[in-house]
C-alpha cells in the first residue's frame, strides 16, 4: 500500500516547470488571488546554500492562471546577478506581499502574505515569450527589468502560505490542503 503524496512532496520531486504542469493543484484561497491581483511588488527572498546566507530582492510580479501550469506568480531577472545565480543552484523561494502604502499608519493595508514555493527559470521559447508579454503588460511601465538581452523570466509555483491580517491573525495554506489553518 502506498502512501499518498502531497502536491508539495510531488512538486519537490520534480525537476522542470514542464514536469510540474501536469499535477492537479487546488485553488488559491480568496484573500491570496485579490491580494495577487492587486499588488505588483514582492520581496523575493532566495538562498546561498554554499555560503548559507540569504538575499532579498524588491521584484515586480504578474499573477496568472495559465492553462498548463494553474495559478502561478511571474518574475523577471537578469542572468549577471547574485539572485540568478542562487536559483540556478537551488529553486526554494519566499515571496513578500503586502497591501500597506508607505503611509502604514492610514489604515488602508489589510494583509501581509508569505508566498514559499519553487522558482523555475524558464527556457527561452514559447512559454517564456508567452509569460513575458503577460508580465509586461502588467508593469507596463517597467520594461527595463522585464525585456532585453539577458533578461530571463521566473515562474513561481505556491507550495504554501501564511496570510496574516492587520489584527496579527494568521492562516496558513498548503497546496493539497483542503482547508485554511489559523496559527
Amino acid at each position: 500500500h502506498k502512501s499518498k503524496k502531497s502536491v508539495k512532496e510531488e512538486i519537490d520531486n520534480k525537476d522542470s516547470l514542464n514536469d510540474i504542469s501536469g499535477l492537479i493543484r487546488p485553488p488559491f484561497p480568496q484573500t491570496i488571488r485579490r491580494m495577487l491581483t492587486k499588488c505588483r511588488l514582492a520581496y523575493m527572498s532566495t538562498v546561498d546554500s554554499i555560503e548559507k546566507t540569504s538575499h532579498l530582492s524588491l521584484m515586480r510580479f504578474t499573477y496568472l492562471v495559465d492553462e498548463e501550469d494553474g495559478e502561478v506568480v511571474i518574475c523577471s531577472t537578469q542572468r549577471n546577478t547574485k539572485k540568478f545565480q542562487m536559483l540556478i543552484k537551488q529553486r526554494g523561494v519566499a515571496l513578500l506581499i503586502h497591501d500597506f502604502n508607505d503611509h502604514d499608519d492610514s489604515g488602508h493595508g489589510l494583509h501581509s502574505i508569505t508566498l514559499n514555493g519553487h522558482c523555475h527559470i524558464v527556457e527561452e521559447g514559447e512559454k517564456a515569450e508567452k509569460y513575458r508579454a503577460a508580465h509586461l503588460k502588467h508593469n507596463p511601465d517597467y520594461p527595463q527589468f522585464i525585456v532585453g538581452e539577458g533578461v530571463s523570466i521566473l515562474c513561481i509555483i505556491v507550495t504554501s502560505a501564511r496570510i496574516c491580517n492587520i489584527n496579527d491573525h494568521v492562516e496558513k495554506w498548503t497546496a493539497g490542503e483542503n482547508t485554511n489553518k489559523s496559527q
